[in-house]
């Protein structure tokens, strides 16, 4: 493989309507290898990964200034004011791609508020996974098959990142006390009242905070932990459904029957079998 062989390689197309609400989409991505390349922008309707096969690259955003060489990169929000450039001594081959949708506002939000953007990488193994998203883009190849190869990018991107560390130095204190209250009253039936009462938050309050940092509502959470629970002691007890349920808070071993498939697809007699 020769990534150089797309030097100024460029690829620009509109997504579908359908894609914008359902996929990840790019609607640029390129190689760009050029000494005087710069970008100065207030604001641009995207995020951009990239990633320096070889030169000297830099980014001014949020205050500060950022350089990058061989073998580096980083994910950015471009919706902020951004500037971006090449050494001009030293041309920065580029490689990169523009992207938007499927969760990725959730997961550039998470990064912004835990100070980690731009979100910078070291990677000694990116070129073949560009030079197959131009391929696909060369061969029109369809939008979902681009989109979950763009993902699988990303991931590569963040495999260092520890997101449970992440989200545990970000949360807030009321947050990190309610999840701590969850997880001790697994055996009982926590109310949200109670819940928001005991970290001194209005219930609307602490519903629409909750679900901004987890993406699900208390119930959901606390149901979940309630459901991994009840998993672990299918797989690693000899306890009997009604014993499980009642160890869990739920009165009613026929609903908690009803939760369980319906959180996990099947029974539980059918899981532990």
């Amino acid at each position: 493989m020769n990534i150089e062989n797309y030097r100024h390689y460029g690829y620009y197309k509109t997504p579908s309507p359908m894609a914008e609400k359902s996929l990840l989409v790019s609607d640029g991505m390129g190689y760009t290898a050029e000494p005087d390349f710069r970008i100065d922008r207030k604001s641009f309707h995207n995020y951009l990964a990239f990633y320096i096969h070889k030169g000297t690259f830099y980014i001014e955003q949020y205050g500060k200034k950022y350089v990058f060489h061989q073998g580096e990169g980083a994910l950015m929000d471009l919706h902020q004011p951004h500037v971006y450039y090449s050494d001009p001594e030293d041309t920065a081959h580029l490689l990169w791609f523009h992207f938007r949708g499927a969760g990725t506002e959730n997961l550039m939000e998470m990064l912004e508020q835990t100070g980690d953007l731009p979100f910078s990488f070291v990677s000694s193994k990116m070129e073949e996974p560009f030079e197959k998203a131009f391929l696909l883009t060369m061969e029109t190849a369809s939008e979902a098959a681009l989109s979950g190869h763009l993902y699988g990018i990303l991931m590569e991107m963040l495999r260092s990142y520890d997101f449970c560390e992440k989200e545990n130095a970000a949360l807030p204190e009321e947050m990190q006390h309610a999840i701590s209250l969850m997880q001790s009253h697994i055996h009982t039936n926590l109310t949200l009242e109670y819940i928001s009462r005991k970290i001194g938050m209005s219930k609307y309050h602490f519903s629409h905070t909750f679900k901004k940092w987890f993406g699900i509502s208390p119930k959901q959470y606390y149901n979940n932990l309630k459901m991994e629970a009840a998993r672990r002691l299918l797989e690693e007890t000899q306890e009997n459904i009604p014993e499980i349920s009642l160890k869990l808070g739920y009165t009613d071993p026929e609903y908690f029957r009803k939760a369980f498939k319906n959180h996990y697809g099947v029974s539980p007699s059918k899981y532990r079998r």
